[in-house]
């Protein structure tokens, strides 16, 4: 049976709070301050759940969580790895073919919460799905995304593996690529285009780790490609590990949050809160 868990976050923190990533633990508050003005007990809607990480945040904190995403069966078996709470809270699974055809099966203006984590960029046409989505949305929620920078290395492979596959006729997996390659700029103009007012916007994961990261994981990917075509193992991941590790990751860190200032468009991550136009 092939274990299609590719993006299992189960263990990992929410992106509500944060996010461990090239051997970085990064936390942000910007999505936990704005919690605190929707109330316990509000409906909070998590597009594209997988792996009901952040669903399962939301219930603890007292949200009732409608959570969609492809894969009855998948979302299942996730929801079977937590220990739920019982604190009165309600859960609501939603599958369909596709992201869009989930939303036309929701209630119309019914969430005072939007979470979009690391979705956006796998979808074609984003300002369409944007747009449905804000029907859902009561007139003072808040919706919550967090999308890639398309300017970074990592995010210009992505572009590569995509263009390359298309032109070979390799079929990827929904969910696999990333379909958008925007800047913070562009992803800006795409959440106004779909009825969004940007409120707040912060960038996370710090150029010279998510660069360096890069350097050593894309030619580790192309070696352990054609070194396991003629069916011998390559250990991918405890290379990048030894080459990045957390010590050399750490020092990395601090360079990028004294430089900042100078390399702020060029981080791996846009976080933003939006309110409906």
């Amino acid at each position: 049976m092939v274990d299609l868990r590719t993006f299992d976050r189960t263990d990992d923190v929410s992106k509500l709070d944060g996010c461990n990533t090239r051997n970085v633990e990064y936390r942000w508050d910007c999505f936990s301050k704005e919690l605190e003005n929707i109330p316990r007990g509000s409906e909070a809607l998590d597009f594209g759940a997988g792996s009901l990480r952040d669903s399962f945040e939301l219930a603890k904190r007292g949200y009732n969580v409608t959570s969609v995403d492809l894969g009855h069966d998948l979302l299942l078996s996730y929801q079977a790895d937590y220990d739920w709470p019982t604190n009165g809270t309600t859960r609501t699974m939603v599958t369909g073919q596709d992201l869009a055809s989930c939303l036309s099966q929701l209630d119309s203006e019914k969430f005072s919460l939007v979470i979009c984590f690391d979705v956006l960029e796998h979808l074609e046409d984003v300002v369409s799905v944007l747009r449905q989505m804000r029907t859902y949305l009561k007139p003072e929620g808040r919706l919550f995304v967090t999308v890639p920078n398309g300017r970074t290395l990592f995010e210009l492979w992505f572009r590569l593996i995509l263009v390359t596959a298309r032109m070979l006729g390799k079929k990827l997996r929904p969910g696999e690529p990333h379909l958008q390659r925007n800047s913070p700029e562009r992803w800006k103009r795409i959440l106004n285009e779909g009825g969004f007012d940007v409120l707040h916007h912060e960038m996370q994961i710090g150029f010279f780790v998510n660069t360096a990261s890069a350097l050593v994981q894309i030619p580790l990917y192309i070696i352990g490609r054609l070194v396991r075509a003629i069916g011998i193992s390559f250990p991918t991941d405890k290379i990048h590990d030894i080459v990045c590790s957390k010590k050399a990751m750490a020092n990395l860190n601090r360079i990028d949050g004294k430089s900042k200032h100078y390399f702020n468009n060029l981080y791996g991550w846009n976080l933003f809160i939006a309110a409906k136009l």
